[in-house]
């Protein structure tokens, strides 16, 4: 009988044992020739083999895939694990990652005192230097997130302040309130009001960045939403509404601004509304599109570009160093052609995911369509209960769902295939952020808990997460869980530009986690 190191020893890979490799990117452009590649090389040596190729010395990793399937670790554990023909070329798509790497939290540095009722809302600036909140004492704080002391208190909301939305240059901050007012907030202590809605605020965004007047002085366009049924367009320099986009015959729950312009509505009407300007300016809006196929509301929206569009000109390992918004205008244009360039150009970056009180997500493409041909390209089931978050990773080569069900669900950001779900709340998980590096995930739960979530590619298995593979679903444990918080925690939300975390709970107090 052999010895077990015998059997050990011959299921690993001989020296001479390979497999024909074609290697392609994510445009389906093919790298070089197909070259015979060993059975025991992984990530790290396929992606030596495409920086070679592509003459690349800033030493990137990459991420492989077969098709949907992910290649974590060696082409022969692969090969045992779905069966190819060695005798076949494969096919390997290639996808850059994040070349520097943030540690996760794992500590809570401070804990911030001052709001007299919960906090609903957390949010970095896009420059990673302030936090804004708000909540049901009709405040809006900002904080200093590099010191974690207490900035300003913005007082004149009459009722609970619901969402906040940090303008893309980090110069403002918008924030909307029950009563249906949405104040804009600069930086110099200057208050505009804005008064038109009816009924409360539900969500806010801005324009992007990219898609501003260069000559402006600063981010002019300003979105909210409302239960009173409708979306409006407000120009805050002069305070005045450009138009009201009306169609929905319900309240309206979540807005997201694309990189290409469209504006995206969903609503308790079970439908998302696609909403465009010809001139960019907006006094034209019209309704383009309606996506249907929610059997209920619609509660969240993702856009794969959501990351790149939030956070302008600023990036986690390149300071900005431009002085006039023109400065701005142009870095964050170099930003997101750069996006569009690494998500496979302009006719597949523009990606949408709605969540639903149906539990499940649509998974949307081809958004420039005719309304009778705009079908979602993937109905995602496997929530339990309402999804109530969703959010594509910084990168958008993942997106993560939140359901009242306890769990998180990690998806393909191309494809909408199901990757993972990450068990461990015992309750509802309310809010969802990403790590600027795409690495790791953060969840905020009714559990009144924290937990932190391993989502990379390019580490190996089982190193940082343990996998409990079952034929049809993969099960990762929390690399971490951060205990503080006295009751539920609301709303949480990453540094885009760093390793700092914060969360914002129903025991009035918002937390700084750090590494």
């Amino acid at each position: 009988m052999a010895s077990l190191d015998e059997a050990q020893t011959s299921k690993r890979p001989k020296l001479d044992e390979s497999v024909r490799v074609q290697l392609k990117s994510v445009e389906g452009a093919e790298l070089g020739p197909a070259l015979e590649v060993p059975l025991a090389s992984g990530p790290a040596e396929l992606g030596s083999i495409v920086s070679k190729l592509k003459s690349d010395t800033n030493s990137t990793p990459y991420a492989f895939y077969a098709g949907e399937v992910s290649v974590p670790g060696t082409l022969q554990e692969f090969q045992e694990q779905y069966s190819f023909s060695t005798e076949q070329t494969l096919t390997l798509t290639y996808e850059p990652l994040a070349v520097f790497r943030v540690r996760r939290v794992s500590r809570c540095a401070e804990t911030l005192p001052g709001h007299s009722d919960a906090v609903l809302h957390v949010q970095f600036s896009p420059d990673g230097k302030k936090v804004a909140s708000g909540g049901g004492d009709a405040t809006v704080r900002l904080w200093d997130a590099l010191a974690n002391i207490p900035q300003k208190t913005y007082s004149g909301h009459k009722h609970h302040v619901l969402c906040l939305s940090w303008s893309p240059d980090a110069r403002m901050v918008a924030s909307g309130d029950r009563a249906g007012e949405v104040r804009v907030w600069r930086s110099d202590g200057e208050c505009r009001v804005l008064k038109r809605h009816s009924k409360w605020i539900t969500a806010l965004a801005w324009l992007p960045c990219h898609l501003a007047d260069a000559s402006q002085s600063t981010c002019e366009l300003l979105a909210s939403a409302s239960k009173d049924c409708t979306c409006k367009i407000w120009n805050v320099r002069t305070a005045q509404m450009v138009t009201s986009l009306s169609g929905h015959s319900d309240g309206v729950e979540c807005l997201a601004w694309s990189g290409d312009g469209a504006l995206y509505s969903g609503s308790r009407d079970r439908t998302v509304k696609v909403w465009r300007s010809a001139d960019g300016k907006w006094r034209d809006g019209k309704l383009a599109n309606t996506l249907q196929g929610h059997g209920h509301r619609v509660n969240a929206l993702a856009l794969a570009s959501a990351f790149v569009c939030r956070t302008g000109p600023f990036e986690a390992q390149k300071p900005f160093k431009g002085t006039t918004f023109n400065d701005v205008v142009s870095t964050s244009k170099q930003r997101y052609d750069a996006f569009v360039n690494a998500n496979g150009g302009h006719a597949t970056c523009e990606r949408l995911v709605s969540g639903s009180d149906d539990a499940t997500l649509l998974f949307w493409t081809s958004l420039k369509a005719g309304a009778a041909k705009t079908k979602p390209k993937a109905r995602l089931t496997g929530h339990q209960q309402p999804v109530n978050s969703i959010l594509f990773s910084p990168d958008a080569r993942k997106f993560a769902s939140a359901s009242f069900d306890k769990k998180i669900k990690l998806w393909h950001g191309r494809t909408g295939a199901f990757l993972a779900t990450l068990a461990g709340h015992v309750g509802a998980v309310y809010a969802l952020a990403w790590a600027p590096d795409s690495r790791l995930v953060v969840s905020a739960s009714k559990d009144s808990t924290l937990k932190v979530w391993s989502a990379a590619d390019d580490g190996v298995p089982g190193s940082e997460a343990k996998n409990v593979t079952t034929k049809t679903r993969k099960f990762a444990a929390a690399l971490g869980t951060l205990p503080g918080h006295l009751d539920e925690v609301f709303c949480v939300d990453a540094s885009p530009c760093g390793a700092a975390v914060a969360s914002g709970s129903k025991d009035r107090t918002i937390k700084m986690w750090h590494p």
